[in-house]
């Protein structure tokens, strides 16, 4: 594979201070978004002056960081598309594909984040991610079979997987698929680690705005509709941060049902208009589940895919959201034998996935979402606002 035709300097670029990790994976980043080190430079130096007015809301290090890769992406994406450089080097080859594998494929390669985040810089569900990510390198080795397992998809040799991840690799470990994976992501991590630093880079004078005041947080627009929000959960949360509690009869079918769900890629479901969870019944109806009903703080959740799973036998609805890229189920307490009645929903942990149950004398709900089960008390006030 032949490398990008840059002109470099005479030396190795110093990493830091002249260059820090971030502003390398962001100069990656958007030479595999174009293909051209000159534009890639330019995006960076657009991106990083746009920064120093735009970012002042963002004090958390992760929201910073999502933020200056997603205008990135938005200005390679607007950049014009030419031939640039040798067309058999790697980021040539990448830029030609299409949206979203394209960003799904350079970032995976760019950033040393966990999954979860890289996926959320793009607003994809991960198994989505992992769906693009998978067509990115199908287009790359034409004729090569890759894993379809969301799960092996989303291996990175060169980093520490998420204990799911891994788990599903040393359970596939001789699998040929697998391995063809292993040696392709590989060598083009390696030929992009490799890529040529332009000297324009090194002039750049990159410098990330520096970390707001909290007066300056305080008095963005954003913050204090955020601000505004916190007052009403605040109380409510804490009640719920009381009162949760993780056992109930029946806990280890819904631990069953969420593995399952894990494996999912996304393509299980049938894609539908957003529309508020709350109405859905005569969508379920019309595919034989009848009754299907949510709790009130999902009413206005929107839903983005819906489907029928049998699981030992019984009926249960799903639902795809779009807040957190959940998963929501319905499903008839009479037929699964969970009981989890009362004010509280039960929440717990299941590897990475946060768990939140609650049945009445009808119908149970489950829901699910890729984080930690503190998070859940959170979500449950916030989702469908």
């Amino acid at each position: 594979m032949s490398a990008l035709r840059l002109r470099t300097v005479d030396r190795p670029l110093p990493i830091p201070p002249s260059l820090p990790p971030a502003h390398l994976s962001g100069f990656r980043f958007a030479l595999l978004l174009t293909g051209d080190a000159r534009a890639a430079c330019e995006i960076l130096k657009s991106v990083f002056a746009l920064a120093s007015h735009e970012i002042a809301q963002y004090r958390n290090k992760d929201r910073r960081q999502a933020w200056i890769f997603r205008q990135i992406r938005a200005h390679a994406l607007q950049w014009p598309q030419g031939t640039p450089g040798d067309a058999a080097s790697l980021p040539v080859r990448v830029c030609t594909l299409p949206e979203p594998a394209r960003s799904a494929f350079a970032l995976f390669h760019s950033l040393d984040e966990n999954i979860e985040a890289i996926a959320d810089i793009l607003r994809l569900p991960v198994p989505a991610f992992a769906r693009e990510l998978a067509k990115a390198r199908q287009q790359l080795a034409p004729g090569t079979a890759f894993p379809e397992n969301s799960r092996l998809a989303l291996h990175r040799p060169w980093a520490e997987d998420r204990k799911p991840i891994a788990k599903a690799v040393r359970a596939a470990r001789e699998n040929p698929e697998l391995l063809a994976q292993i040696k392709a992501d590989g060598q083009w991590h390696q030929a992009i680690e490799n890529l040529p630093l332009p000297e324009a880079l090194a002039e750049l004078n990159l410098v990330e705005p520096p970390k707001p005041g909290l007066r300056a947080v305080a008095r963005h627009p954003a913050m204090l509709s955020i601000a505004l929000a916190l007052l009403v959960v605040v109380g409510s949360v804490s009640h719920l941060m009381i009162n949760r509690m993780s056992d109930f009869t029946g806990k280890e079918t819904i631990e069953n049902l969420v593995d399952e769900a894990a494996t999912l890629t996304g393509s299980e479901f049938e894609p539908i208009s957003p529309t508020k969870a709350g109405e859905l019944d005569d969508w379920f109806v019309m595919k034989g589940f009848e009754g299907f009903s949510v709790p009130s703080q999902f009413q206005k959740a929107k839903a983005v895919g819906c489907r029928i799973l049998k699981h030992d036998g019984a009926a249960v609805a799903q639902v795809a959201l779009d807040q957190r890229n959940a998963m929501l189920f319905v499903f008839r307490v009479a037929d699964m034998k969970i009981q989890a009645e009362g004010a509280n929903w039960r929440i717990f942990q299941e590897d990475d996935w946060a768990v939140a149950v609650h049945t009445d004398q009808r119908n149970g709900t489950v829901v699910m979402f890729q984080g930690d089960d503190s998070e859940m008390p959170g979500f449950l006030q916030t989702v469908g606002q």
